[in-house]
Parts: structure tokens; sequence; C-alpha cells
């Protein structure tokens, strides 16, 4: 079976897939990864083939207007607020998918894949597939936030499923690889068939670096920034410095992930807890070492933490983020605070509770069982590739 994987060029986009592709390639499969320019020493980094399709764009100049608005909002973004936009909602992808479905479908029509595989705000994935006759799988990285996207799909992608000669597409494909814990999954406005999928994290190439090979001398706590919010956020300052200033008089070490060594960054005179900073480290590595996560609420590092079984103190700025801390916190699994109200006493004080509950423990190792419990990707390739035989003997049928 040739499997085509397509994902759009930002790296959180594509590392959920890795573990699948890993999959497929060790029961025998044919993977190629279809990407825009900017992604293909990445894609290449993780051990798949790459193929450049397309060209780059600048997804902050597209989306500027939004972004503006969302980081002067002063309290958090509601669903019915973002669904007044319709169409705009999702232009950005739009646009994205007319920079690359032609050199993907000129790809995939010499290399003939039997089943696409896709990011679900890259719709050159599914458009493929469409035009080629083949079964598209949709592969999610957490919870279904991009679901709510569906019902403004039609209109957006209409003028493009003409110039492709296809009556329409659907763009939550003909299955859902999905690896998010199912009691934490959400309702969705269609019925969508999911593939369930043990979370493997991948979080980039990785080297294990020496003092962590060592016990942690003290409770350490994890600190993560957005790549999304630091890439198209404007001018929205660090957390870190509010996040030294809670922890400084705690007994805690205080990791951060991200950070220049050389940044400037220091723990006030007379704090009792440590600072380590580091420029890269996949996140998977250390947070079994940690008590606490303390992120923005992107959904790499929300399912990392889950795998992992750590709570979260989730300070979210985008809508998507948003969404992702409301639903780990309504599972008892992390705390929330937005991020425009993220002053040190207040995260302090939020820490405190999370540490010093052990429920909040007890539901983050809830739900790593549950997502250990679900089914390998090695079983998932089975039924995605009987999903491909399936629709090829039909195919054979009809000629």
């Amino acid at each position: 079976m040739r499997v085509l994987f397509v994902t759009w060029a930002w790296h959180s986009h594509f590392y959920p897939c890795v573990q699948l592709g890993w999959a497929l390639r060790a029961a025998g499969h044919e993977v190629v990864v279809a990407s825009q320019p900017a992604l293909t020493d990445v894609i290449a980094a993780s051990g798949l083939p790459a193929v450049a399709v397309g060209h780059d764009v600048d997804v902050g100049a597209m989306a500027g207007r939004y972004f503006s608005w969302l980081m002067r909002q002063e309290r958090p973004v509601e669903w019915e607020e973002m669904r007044a936009w319709g169409v705009g909602n999702v232009i950005t992808y739009k646009r994205i998918a007319q920079a690359m479905t032609a050199d993907t479908l000129r790809f995939a029509r010499g290399w003939r894949p039997d089943l696409v595989v896709f990011d679900p705000t890259t719709y050159a994935g599914p458009l493929t597939a469409a035009a080629l006759g083949v079964p598209a799988a949709r592969h999610i990285w957490g919870m279904d936030y991009t679901c709510r996207t569906r019902e403004f799909e039609d209109e957006a992608l209409a003028d493009m499923c003409a110039e492709l000669g296809i009556g329409g597409v659907e763009t939550l494909g003909d299955v859902t690889v999905d690896p998010c814990p199912p009691s934490l999954q959400v309702p969705t406005p269609k019925p969508v068939r999911r593939l369930t999928m043990r979370h493997v994290p991948y979080n980039g190439p990785a080297t294990v670096p020496e003092w962590l090979t060592r016990p942690a001398p003290r409770r350490r706590v994890a600190v993560l920034g957005s790549s999304a919010v630091a890439s198209w956020g404007g001018q929205e300052p660090s957390l870190l410095p509010h996040i030294m200033a809670a922890l400084a008089g705690t007994d805690v070490e205080i990791v951060a992930i991200g950070e220049d060594p050389g940044g400037g960054h220091r723990l006030p005179a007379g704090a009792t807890a440590r600072l380590r900073l580091v420029d890269r480290l996949a996140l998977h590595l250390l947070l079994p070492t940690c008590s606490a996560l303390i992120h923005q609420g992107g959904g790499g590092a929300v399912m990392t933490a889950l795998a992992a079984g750590v709570p979260q103190l989730i300070l979210p700025r985008f809508t998507d983020h948003v969404f992702n801390a409301r639903r780990v916190a309504e599972a008892g699994a992390a705390r929330q605070i937005f991020a425009g109200d993220g002053d040190p006493a207040l995260i302090r004080a939020e820490l405190d509770l999370l540490l010093g509950d052990d429920g909040h423990l007890r539901a983050a190792e809830k739900l790593s069982r549950e997502m250990a419990e679900q089914p390998s990707a090695a079983e998932v390739v089975d039924r995605l590739a009987g999903l491909a035989g399936q629709a090829a003997g039909l195919a054979t049928a009809r000629s």
C-alpha cells in the first residue's frame, strides 16, 4: 500500500502524524509526506520521506486581522463569536490549499497512492483524494476543535472543487485517526467515524541531555510557550517572567523550554527556586520527571502531558487553546487561567492548588491509562489497509 500524508508547513500539525507514518513503514507500506518547502527538512529529520509541493505562504500576514483582534481581547473568545466570522474561519486554510493542491495532485497522479492521510486544516489532502478517487483519513491531534468549522467548508471550497471537476469534498475524510482519550473527546455537529489510536508523542528530533539522566534534585515544573502565539501574537510578552516571579519563593526547579540560556531571564534575588533554560528539548523526554507543566494550551503539549500523566496549568490565549484548557480542566487534570489574567500571584495560587490536590494527579494518571489502552498504531495500520483494499476492490468491480 502507498500512503500519501499531506500537511501544511507548521511542525505542530505534522508531528502528531509521525507515529502513524513510522507504523506504516514498519508494516512494509510506502509513505511519502507532501508539504510546502519550509517543512521538508523537518519531515526528513523524522525519518519519513518528504516531497515539496506548492509554495510557502506567510500565515501571519494572511490572518493578521484575526490575530490582531484576538490579542486585543480581555477575556476568552467564545465559539459563537468565532462562528459569526462564517467562511472567514477557514479562509487562511483555503489559501494554503490553493498554494498546495495543484502540485500535490500532480505528484499523486504520478505516484498513485492507495490512501491519503491529511492534517484537518490541510484541504489539499481530501481534495487530492477526491480527485483521485481514493480513501482519505483525517488525522487529528487531540480534542476535535476543527470539526466545528465543517459547516463553512463546503462554501469555502466550492470553487476549488469545480476547478478539479469533483462534485464536492468531505473534509472529515472517510475515517478520522483519533489519538485523544475517548472520555475527553467532544461531541461533533456531524457524525465522525473514528479510529482511536494510542498516542505516542513525537516532539521533534531529540537528544537526552546529561542532566536529565540524573534524578531531579527537587520537584520540577516544566514551562513551555506557544509557537503559534510567539509567531503570530505580535507584541504578546513572554509569560516566563510572570511564572518566575510566581515560583521564586518555592522549592521547585523551573525548566523553561525554548528559551535562550543567554537571553537574560533571571530569578529575583533571594529566590529559593532554581531555573534551567533550555533552547531545545523534546517535551516527552522531560515530562516524566516533572510534577506539572505550565503552558498555553497547544494540542501537542496537552497530549504529551496527558500521555505522561502530568497535571497541567494552562494559560490560553488563542481560541483553540481555550477550548483545550477547558476540556482538560473539566476532566480534573488541569487548572486554567486566561493568559491576559496571568499575574504572578494568581499563577502561584493556581499552581499551589494544582500540586496540593492529589485529585489533579489522579485525574491525569487516569487519562494516561485510558490513552495507553487504545489500539496501537500497528492495529490502526491494519484497519487503514483494509479501507484502502476495500476501495480498490470496489474500483476494480466498477471498471
